[in-house]
């Protein structure tokens, strides 16, 4: 049978794609595809209806016509009828008898395939062991010199075989998982204590799969050394066996086509775990899944513990508004409280200076502004870079900017390492900004918290009873007790 060109048009898909009868023409298939199952190849037309009558309305002139059009489409063939009818009646009257083609049945075992993968996508390491195991038996069977022994070569055929189809498993396992990764949309879940179940399953999972595969990588790599040195040789020999399986079929053998075959399977594995290859990427978008999961759930624990100390210092708030003697003790815990409610990525700009008191002038707007970092530009690239050298850089930078803002919270902090936010003057309003960040989170994680440089870190103690202060920026005041921020460059974090 001549082979289709790859320009050729597939008409045999055209009940998939958005027909309006295209339900019953999928009902049909179905049904031919489950009989098939059952070694049924041969289906009549009132199976037919009874089948399609399971799911939807559905009569045998109608289903004639359907029938009539897959005919036309190459999805089934009518059987002719081997018996002579006695009238024209009961030739309309009598079941016609149709057999499904090979790509058909193709078709539809690989929708029923999906259809049943779509939620249970999974990495299965035993995949993973299993090529490792076959592929040191093709390389002990090579370091035997069993390519060259006579009588050898179908068990040659027989490894490679069982290699490629480990491969095929193992690496069509990695890539359904990955890609149904991103449908359970983890960003959008806000239920904390949802997500750190859905957390504490997942990213163990990650990260031992991800080891195992880093060690079997290595493994992998010491392994295909031989296979790569030679790779003619066992595509030879694989090619001559099935030309042999082929002319003993009766069928003519194309050796040349089987063997270039051989050699881009061979290519394939030994590329996919060579420098840069797919499980370099495969690990790459572990890592960076775990990352993704692991910096949710610590905006939902930030979000859940900072709510709970925010509401608490609200309460606290309260209870000070009821001691209050005097306005300006009133106005001063008004500021405190617009710090805390406001979100620290919001800015605004004070009022103007008045002489009158705040509680005698009028009300001023004051109009809020979103404070987001802009996206980089991105510039074209006329040549292929290299993917290390460009990790190398952005690490370089990125260590750069972290020892660039650990010198700046030095140089606030000063040389005693301490600051008093009861009374502190700061240049900047994103100072201001950063300070008002570790306070609220240290006082929800209840302890030090990290500045990302190295192991230092910054805690927070508030003073009982302590009188209000002052932090001043140029975007405006807030009113704060005298709290103290203290920064430590050593110790644990």
């Amino acid at each position: 049978m001549p082979s289709r060109p790859v320009t050729a048009e597939m008409p045999e898909a055209n009940y998939l794609i958005g027909h309006p009868d295209g339900r019953y023409y999928r009902l049909l298939m179905r049904c031919f595809y489950e009989r098939s199952l059952n070694h049924a190849s041969y289906v009549r037309t009132d199976e037919l209806v009874d089948f399609v009558r399971q799911y939807l309305p559905y009569d045998e002139a109608t289903c004639r016509q359907h029938l009539d059009q897959m005919e036309k489409w190459g999805l089934i063939i009518l059987i002719p009828e081997q018996s002579k009818p006695a009238n024209l009646m009961e030739l309309r009257q009598k079941p016609r008898v149709y057999q499904a083609s090979r790509i058909a049945l193709r078709l539809e075992a690989l929708r029923a395939e999906m259809e049943q993968e779509e939620g249970a996508a999974s990495l299965d390491p035993a995949a993973l062991d299993l090529l490792v195991q076959r592929v040191r038996e093709l390389v002990a069977f090579i370091e035997r010199d069993g390519l060259h022994r006579d009588g050898a070569a179908p068990d040659a055929h027989r490894l490679w075989v069982g290699v490629y189809e480990s491969f095929s498993a193992f690496s069509r396992r990695v890539r359904e998982y990955l890609e149904d990764l991103p449908r359970h949309r983890p960003r959008e879940v806000l239920d904390y204590a949802a997500f750190r179940a859905y957390r504490d399953l997942l990213v163990p999972y990650l990260q031992e799969y991800a080891r195992r595969l880093f060690d079997r990588r290595e493994q992998m790599r010491v392994l295909l050394r031989t296979v790569a040195q030679s790779r003619e040789l066992l595509a030879t020999t694989a090619a001559a066996v099935e030309a042999q399986q082929v002319r003993a079929d009766g069928s003519r053998p194309d050796f040349e086509r089987q063997k270039q075959r051989f050699l881009r399977e061979i290519g394939a594995l030994i590329e996919y775990f060579g420098d840069q290859g797919d499980v370099d990427v495969l690990l790459e978008r572990a890592q960076a899944w775990v990352s993704e999961i692991t910096r949710h759930a610590r905006r939902l624990s930030e979000q859940h513990l900072g709510g709970s100390v925010r509401e608490q210092t609200l309460l606290d708030l309260a209870r000070r508004f009821c001691d209050c003697t005097s306005l300006e003790q009133a106005e001063g815990l008004a500021q405190v409280v617009f710090a805390a409610t406001l979100p620290l990525h919001w800015r605004g700009e004070s009022p103007p200076p008045s002489d009158q008191p705040p509680w005698k002038a009028e009300p001023v707007t004051v109009p809020l502004q979103a404070v987001r970092r802009g996206q980089r530009p991105r510039t074209p690239q006329q040549v292929t870079a290299d993917r290390s050298h460009e990790r190398l850089q952005r690490m370089l930078e990125a260590a750069e900017e972290r020892k660039r803002a650990a010198r700046e919270l030095a140089q606030l902090f000063g040389e005693a390492g301490e600051l008093d936010l009861g009374d502190l003057t700061v240049r900047e309003p994103r100072q201001r900004q950063l300070l008002l960040h570790l306070l609220y989170k240290s006082l929800s994680q209840q302890g030090p918290v990290g500045v990302g440089y190295r192991n230092w870190s910054v805690s927070a103690e508030v003073k009982a009873d302590a009188p209000l202060g002052r932090l001043t920026a140029a975007d405006g005041t807030a009113t704060l007790p005298h709290v103290l921020l203290r920064l430590h460059k050593g110790g644990p974090r």
